[in-house]
């Protein structure tokens, strides 16, 4: 049973590579950033070993994380060092001691890099999302976090997918050691997050809160990818779509 178990593992060749960035929204600083690294499995197997999987996440031309199969091991690099198996976006969005201004755009090139020896088909997911004292801040929009895409004539948006969870699928095969159109250039946090507000009247006095007092935005990027080998059927398996009604082959 352990040996038919090891083999379809070191069959599975869909994996996952997460990066996320949080940015503190009050006080303008670049806060704690979190990021992880997942190898995960589909029901779909092929003919093809793990050895030539390779997928890296880029942001301004520079290597976020990435993740290759080398020597029956994987193999991770990330812009943190050392062992850690964690990137971080956003971290020089802002010069040292620089304020984050409302409506501004900053530079946010993401894209991604085929570092396999084999050709894939790429997904791309985008999570958006507030989060303060470590819960979920459903009480704003996740429009107000405004990553810019572009390229849609070679980046497919699912039409099932929400603003808060998007996914984008390239467009054709990306062929091994290339790297795709941007799919994103800039960051802008929507200045209307500040007419959020509660006011409140006690006597002669008036108080605002400001609903983000507090909070922070969160972008998490996830770019996973299927050989090109049957690929209908292995794009079915791994990521539950049509790619022919998607016009992605």
């Amino acid at each position: 049973m352990d040996k038919k178990k090891k083999a379809s593992r070191d069959r599975k060749i869909t994996y996952l590579l997460l990066a996320a960035a949080v940015l503190l929204l009050l006080g303008s600083t670049i806060g704690s950033t979190r990021a992880a690294l997942n190898y995960y499995s589909e029901n779909y197997t092929a003919e093809i070993t793990v050895s030539q999987i390779g997928v890296s996440l880029l942001e301004n031309g520079q290597t976020v994380s990435s993740r290759d199969y080398d020597k029956d091991e994987w193999k991770v690099s990330t812009n943190k060092g050392g062992k850690s198996t964690s990137g971080a976006l956003l971290k020089n969005m802002l010069e040292e001691g620089e304020k984050l201004a409302l409506n501004k755009k900053y530079e946010e090139k993401l894209t991604v890099l085929n570092s396999g020896s084999i050709d894939e088909y790429v997904r791309v997911r985008i999570y958006k999302y507030w989060v303060k004292d470590g819960a979920k801040v459903t009480t704003l929009s996740p429009d107000l976090i405004d990553l810019n895409l572009v390229n849609q004539e070679k980046w497919v948006k699912n039409p099932d997918t929400s603003a808060e969870c998007m996914e984008l699928y390239y467009k054709g095969i990306l062929p091994s050691g290339k790297e795709s159109a941007a799919f994103a250039d800039t960051i802008r946090i929507d200045g209307e997050v500040a007419a959020e507000a509660k006011i409140e009247t006690k006597g002669n006095v008036i108080t605002t809160t400001y609903k983000y007092d507090g909070v922070e935005f969160h972008v998490d990027v996830e770019v996973d990818a299927v050989q090109t080998h049957n690929a209908q059927d292995a794009i079915k398996s791994a990521w539950g779509v049509d790619a022919a009604k998607l016009g992605i082959l």
